[in-house]
């Protein structure tokens, strides 16, 4: 019997196309870095950080990985790890809020989470941890929903792992002290949410809006656009 669901963001809970995506966080990074001799080193180098999260053991904090990253490329952009994140925290309040208009709300997923609060499930967003929380946030935010509904967000300050590694899922299992039996992840993508949800032991739901392919061999429990999702959230028992 499910009694939590994990929530992918990008794709699922919001419509926040990569495409679009990347290249204005870029141009938010160009402006909060303009005047800085090294400002397009700067930019190639917080893009290129998420490598160091996604290859991370679990030894360290998502966090702690890219600000060892960040302090063997001081010399490239010209300040220490700590004065980096430091900007990047400055941007998130202030250049990054010109990437609202990237998000598009899914008023059916909202209306899905609603209703599965209302039954008294335990929610989680399980976004790939490659973001500090308040950026992520942002993002639940421009997308309609309230990060209040979600006991949980993972973040580079609390994950060790991230996706597609199969440690992300268990390690946010085993924080929440969830069954991962009693536990659904939706997502819109077949590796990082289906194969990798399956494999820490989930029940699996591919939300098909937005659909990541993949030859990976594993297949969902459940799969459906948001009409169909929600059909389904409303189809459960109250727990």
């Amino acid at each position: 019997m499910i009694e939590n669901v994990f929530f992918d963001m990008d794709g699922t809970l919001i419509d926040c196309e990569a495409e679009r995506f990347i290249p204005a966080y870029a141009d938010a990074i160009r402006r909060k870095f303009a005047g800085y001799d090294k400002a397009e080193d700067i930019v190639k180098t917080v893009l290129r950080s998420p490598v160091c999260m996604i290859s991370n053991d679990g030894s360290r904090t998502n966090r702690e990985a890219f600000l060892e990253y960040a302090e063997n490329m001081k010399e490239r952009t010209g300040m220490t790890a700590r004065e980096l994140e430091a900007r990047m925290m400055e941007l998130y309040d202030h250049e990054y809020l010109a990437l609202a208009p990237v998000v598009t709300k899914k008023p059916l997923m909202i209306k899905a989470v609603g209703v599965l609060k209302s039954k008294g499930y335990r929610l989680v967003v399980t976004t790939n941890p490659l973001f500090p929380l308040c950026a992520l946030l942002r993002r639940l935010e421009w997308g309609g929903l309230d990060a209040s509904d979600f006991e949980f967000v993972t973040s580079y300050e609390t994950s060790s792992y991230a996706k597609p590694g199969t440690g992300y899922y268990v390690q946010t299992l085993e924080r929440l002290h969830m069954d991962p039996a009693r536990t659904l992840i939706v997502g819109n993508d077949m590796k990082e949410d289906v194969a990798s949800g399956s494999r820490a032991g989930m029940e699996t739901y591919f939300l098909t809006d937005f659909p990541i392919m993949s030859d990976d061999e594993v297949r969902p429990d459940h799969e459906g656009d948001s009409a169909a999702f929600l059909a389904f959230c409303e189809s459960l028992p109250a727990l």
